[in-house]
């Protein structure tokens, strides 16, 4: 592929926002971290571990840019993040009031998955690296279940509600190590490997696991470079995986999805058309392809009866808002009515989906961020020192 001066570029790493080249360092933002990392830019090769130069950094997710900036003298500036700010869980009703807030500020990585008789909330906690908790809903109590090593990232439950399947990475970025799990929603029992590296054909960091409604299949996002696919692999017999939607284009990217109630359809978010929109489709056979939203639609949920779909998109001064359109998908043709707003949604691009719908399609549950608070630049000199010991 060509770059602007007419040569070439090449993938060097997966980050969450911008890099900056100092000191003969690759210096980029993962999580809450600003890593280095030795970089040749002759060769455009990456070598050594990277470092953690500062535990947290202001990051705007909704820019994916990072306040820092590096000299080639030594000398580093960046604004602290807040170790106190985390987020909050809160219940929305239909026009996005708060009716309620679960549990203590934290780490959450999105608004966690709502089981299926709506009585418990999996969710991944935590910063820099996350684990999956299970929150009951009804009795107050959590339950933890996975425990440090690495990022543990998008529970969803069994059709059951017995067991929470999740993505587990390791490494100092989310394009290493990685591998879909599932343990026992009561912490019991040992971690099932469900699909790992070493699993033919499969791409580089897979995320998202989620089975279909009759348990037959496990669907998960497969991740090489820039590059994501939406892939299925049956859960008996010779549990092939195979590919269900792939990027139309070499410039097309494929974000979230999310399988209805009946297992029939796949909802996902595609840029094919030049921006991001909602579209359905079959499952498993990933044929037909009907467009949802029509100025933009992101983190796509399903009511309980699979009659309703919802969607985050922007309204006119580019604030996120959920929507909401009836949809007819009893036949093999998908149908879908009028999109209607429902509430503007405080959104931060969160590693996970930033709500989740209970299955009347009556409350929501929110990841929120609170305001946050100016703090003091931090200039830091002869930064590569710390670095080289």
């Amino acid at each position: 592929m060509g770059s602007l001066d007419g040569g070439s570029y090449q993938h060097v790493i997966d980050a969450d926002s911008d890099a900056q080249f100092a000191s003969g360092y690759l210096l980029y933002h993962v999580q809450s971290q600003l890593l280095a990392q030795k970089f040749d830019p002759a060769t455009g090769q990456l070598s050594g571990d990277p470092t953690t130069v500062a535990d947290f950094v202001e990051y705007d997710s909704s820019t994916w840019h990072t306040t820092f900036a590096a000299s080639q003298n030594g000398l580093l500036i960046y604004e602290p993040g807040s170790k106190s700010m985390g987020s909050d869980l809160v219940w929305l009703d239909r026009s996005g009031k708060v009716t309620s807030k679960l549990g203590e500020r934290a780490f959450y990585k999105g608004s966690g998955r709502i089981s299926p008789d709506g009585k418990k909330l999996a969710a991944g906690v935590g910063d820099p690296q996350a684990d999956i908790w299970v929150f009951d809903l009804v009795r107050g109590s959590q339950t933890r279940l996975t425990f440090g090593g690495a990022t543990h990232l998008g529970p969803s439950w069994s059709p059951d509600g017995q067991r929470v399947a999740y993505a587990r990475l390791t490494g100092a970025t989310m394009a290493t190590g990685s591998s879909l799990r599932s343990r026992l929603a009561n912490g019991g029992g040992q971690e099932e490997v469900l699909v790992g590296q070493d699993t033919p054909g499969q791409p580089v960091t897979l995320l998202w696991p989620q089975w279909s409604a009759d348990g037959h299949y496990l669907a998960y996002m497969g991740q090489s470079g820039p590059s994501a696919t939406i892939w299925a692999m049956p859960t008996s017999g010779d549990k092939k995986p195979f590919a269900v939607v792939q990027p139309p284009s070499a410039q097309a990217r494929i974000f979230q999805f999310r399988l209805s109630p009946d297992g029939r359809w796949l909802a996902y978010t595609s840029t094919e058309s030049g921006r991001e929109e909602t579209y359905v489709t079959h499952f498993p056979s990933g044929s037909g392809k009907w467009q949802v939203s029509q100025s933009g639609g992101l983190y796509p949920l399903w009511r309980g009866d699979g009659k309703e779909l919802y969607f985050m998109g922007f309204g006119s001064a580019a604030t996120a808002v959920v929507f909401a359109v009836s949809v007819n998908a009893n036949g093999e043709t998908f149908e879908s009515g009028q999109v209607r707003p429902l509430f503007p949604l405080s959104y931060t691009a969160p590693l996970g989906y930033p709500y989740d719908v209970t299955a009347d399609g009556q409350r929501f549950i929110q990841a929120t961020s609170p305001e946050s608070v100016s703090t003091p630049l931090v200039l830091v000199t002869n930064w590569t020192a710390e670095l080289k010991k």
